[in-house]
């Protein structure tokens, strides 16, 4: 595995569909900015994908993909992190 350009159409599309899925419950949930989405891997050959959101008020002196360096950024505790998780996983239910 040597990155995006080494999966098959059939893999993309379930990534993109995936991706889609998190992005419309994290918009939901948690009513962000934006929902992102970064491809990365390049120490070592793989692939993954990040999703994540940037906060109504975060400066503009905070990188787009660098939200957690901002000390006044939302936070969760892993209580909230785990409902957060269960609500995501709705969205991959049948049906949905």
């Amino acid at each position: 595995m040597s990155g995006l350009p080494s999966l098959s159409e059939p893999e993309v599309l379930a990534i993109a569909r995936a991706v889609w899925r998190v992005s419309r419950v994290l918009d939901s949930e948690l009513t962000p900015e934006f929902v992102f989405s970064a491809i990365a891997g390049r120490s070592v050959p793989h692939f993954h994908q990040h999703v994540f959101v940037r906060p109504f008020g975060a400066p503009s002196s905070v990188s787009w993909n660098d939200v957690d360096s901002w000390d006044e950024a939302p936070r969760v505790d892993e209580a909230e992190l785990a409902l957060l998780c269960r609500r995501i996983s709705l969205g991959f239910e049948p049906g949905q």
